[in-house]
């Protein structure tokens, strides 16, 4: 085993032990039974670890083998990058309504592909050592408050509210959190008890545990920032933490000011392609009434679940279909289109070959009305294919990878194709109606608008509502829609900025290649998913040069 490999399998043993409560997005079975220890002491050996394994990786040189390059380049920043991402993250971001862990848990903790009667042992520890990780994290945030870390008021509230509407549903066999399935080896007799054993857990410690939660948060409200403060810059030594945290999601040295230049840069850009494209349908070229139209008109909403996901799925054939014109190598899984009622709007989860967890995109139908019909299709493209499935399902597959490149990404690799993904389907011919190319122009007015609004919040003080109107004034986003993304940048500071930053930077690649008398666009197509979501600074190097 090479030097690079062993750093390699420290980093993807120190990222799976010490953060197994963000395994539950893709229902790894990894230590199942244990929670992330947020105390101070863990995080602050966690970082010396990440630290300590980014250097042994930086200080290998590499001149003649691009995958050992590449390699290389994704075990050093994603430690570097997994240090600064969790600077503040229990205090700040764990306890929001919309990205924190009580939204994981209630999304993704039903979800596990449990296999043995050893998984079925370990799920259901896991749920009986639920309230005491909620205690710690009720620990950690008091902590920080003490010293003037807190979150929003609204946000606190937010998440109480969350897990006071679980605890008022019925509670027994039907309700969510008992809803994972049992181990498949087991017999039907061993499944009931095995169910029972469950419901027990739920009813007697987890509800509990809950309703405890949801009282602290509630205390803690009492001393949150008020929403006219929800930024870093607001913090003491806030700015420089926002400054990592920019660094540690694009993988790039760009400032706050940078970034708000480009995203208003974006904005006025897209305002031509309303216009164009936009103004014929609606019948008016007035920016303002462009977005207002698009937004208000009810005729534009969906009306039933089922009409969603049928939708969805209809897009999502498509896409496949047309795939291998523009792609050599394709995904041997097969992504399906699932409804939800928790999380994101829309979501992808990655396949799991290990234990044959089969990848979907989530689509949240809770409230159909939510959705404008002309931009699930886009979501489609998005989430699926040739979006995040394509990517991440080819590098999950591809046995020649690391573990690390086959599981762990970057955002602004990933988002930024995913991104590029939304305008490629154009070029594919896959968008079904003028109105539904509509749809990526919204999409891409969501993340010019970020840039703006993430870097006004968190380095220029805007408050919650500057920024939720600067969206609606440059967007045909509704507002429920906007206040949602605003609260998701308050939370998750810096993460927004990848989606159109990696976009741009995929098409430069994209557009320096093309310059090539030989271009091919499946070529290229594969030289970017190559090996894994890599640094976009290895990416160029990687298309460009091989």
């Amino acid at each position: 085993m090479s030097q690079l490999q062993r750093i390699a399998d420290d980093l993807y043993d120190h990222a799976t032990s010490s953060n197994p409560t963000g395994l539950l997005w893709d229902g790894k079975l990894d230590h199942l039974s244990e929670w992330t220890d947020v105390s101070p002491e863990a995080r602050a050996e966690s970082s010396r670890r990440y630290d300590e394994i980014a250097s042994a990786a930086e200080a290998l040189e590499i001149d003649d083998d691009p995958a050992q390059r590449a390699l290389r380049d994704v075990v050093a920043t994603t430690a570097r990058s997994n240090a600064l991402l969790a600077i503040w993250e229990p205090e700040l971001l764990s306890v929001t309504p919309r990205m924190g862990v009580l939204e994981d848990i209630m999304s993704f903790a039903t979800m596990f592909p449990l296999a043995t009667a050893a998984h079925g042992e370990d799920y259901l520890t896991k749920l009986t050592r639920m309230p005491a990780m909620l205690d710690q994290l009720m620990d950690v945030a008091e902590a920080a408050a003490d010293e003037g870390r807190v979150a929003l008021r609204s946000h606190l509230i937010g998440t109480a509210e969350t897990a006071e509407t679980y605890l008022a549903t019925q509670a027994g066999p039907a309700e969510r959190l008992c809803g994972q399935a049992p181990p498949t080896e087991l017999d039907a007799a061993q499944a009931d008890a095995w169910r029972e054993r469950l419901v027990a857990i739920v009813r007697d410690e987890v509800r509990p545990g809950l309703a405890a939660y949801a009282a602290r948060l509630r205390a803690l409200a009492e001393r949150g920032r008020p929403d006219d403060r929800p930024g870093l810059c607001h913090l003491d030594g806030g700015l420089d933490v926002y400054r990592k945290q920019i660094w540690g999601t694009l993988l790039l040295d760009r400032t706050p000011d940078e970034l708000h230049a480009l995203g208003l840069a974006q904005v006025a850009r897209l305002e031509q392609e309303y216009r164009e494209l936009a103004g014929p349908l609606v019948g008016t070229d007035d920016v303002a009434e462009i977005y207002a139209r698009l937004r208000d008109d009810p005729s534009l909403r969906y009306s039933s679940a089922e009409t969603l996901i049928a939708d969805a799925t209809e897009a999502l054939a498509r896409a496949d279909a047309a795939s291998h014109e523009w792609f050599h190598t394709l995904p041997q899984s097969r992504c399906t289109a699932n409804a939800t009622d928790f999380g994101a709007m829309g979501y992808y989860s990655a396949p799991d070959p290990e234990t044959g967890k089969q990848p979907a995109f989530y689509v949240k139908t809770s409230d159909p009305s939510a959705w404008s019909t002309y931009e699930l299709e886009g979501l489609t493209f998005h989430e699926a294919v040739p979006g995040h499935h394509l990517q991440v399902a080819l590098a999950a597959e591809d046995e020649s990878l690391h573990r690390v490149q086959r599981e762990f990404f970057n955002t602004a690799y990933v988002e930024g194709w995913a991104l590029y993904a939304e305008r490629l389907a154009d070029e594919m011919g896959l968008y079904s109606t003028p109105m539904s190319r509509v749809g990526m122009l919204l999409n891409d007015s969501m993340r010019a608008c970020r840039l703006v609004v993430d870097t006004g919040l968190h380095a220029f003080g805007w408050t919650r509502e500057q920024a939720i109107q600067y969206m609606v004034d440059h967007s045909p986003i509704d507002r429920a829609h906007v206040e949602q993304e605003v609260d998701r940048y308050i939370a998750l500071p810096g993460q927004a900025l990848a989606y159109m930053v990696g976009r741009l930077e995929i098409q430069a690649i994209r557009a320096e290649a093309e310059k090539a008398a030989d271009f091919d666009i499946r070529d290229f197509h594969d030289r970017v998913l190559r090996y894994g979501a890599v640094p976009l600074t290895t990416l160029r190097t990687q298309v460009l040069e091989g």
